[in-house]
């Protein structure tokens, strides 16, 4: 019965571990996606001028299972929805579009899934 128990133990850590593993991949993906882009979500990534805003987005895990991908740009929000304070913006950047955030929110299934598929190898 010892080893029975110790298998469980020992399966109960190693999902443990994939759940934190799979949880960090997602939330790096996530943070690529929206600041480089990714063909996972369809997100273009942030526009590129002097690099400010692509440099501006910062991730943080506050706890083991908590990841917050944030900016402190004021315009950052006007740049994810192409609209300024004077109308809709023109976007000259060759690198980088509009709603990346949007886009990769909208594909977080996907990028957990192939997250889980990296972790776990099925």
């Amino acid at each position: 019965m010892a080893n029975w128990e110790r298998a469980i133990d020992d399966f109960e850590r190693k999902v443990r571990t994939n759940i934190v593993k799979i949880h960090a991949r997602t939330a790096f993906a996530m943070r690529d996606s929206v600041v480089d882009g990714s063909p996972t979500t369809g997100a273009p990534g942030q526009p590129v001028d002097l690099s400010t805003l692509k440099n501006s987005w910062q991730l943080t895990f506050p706890s083991p299972l908590l990841a917050r991908l944030v900016t402190s740009l004021a315009y950052a929000e006007g740049i994810e929805n192409g609209v300024g304070p004077h109308g809709p913006i023109t976007l000259r950047s060759t690198v980088g579009g509009f709603q990346s955030v949007k886009m990769t929110r909208l594909g977080v299934q996907k990028v957990a899934d192939e997250a889980v598929r990296e972790v776990v190898r099925i």
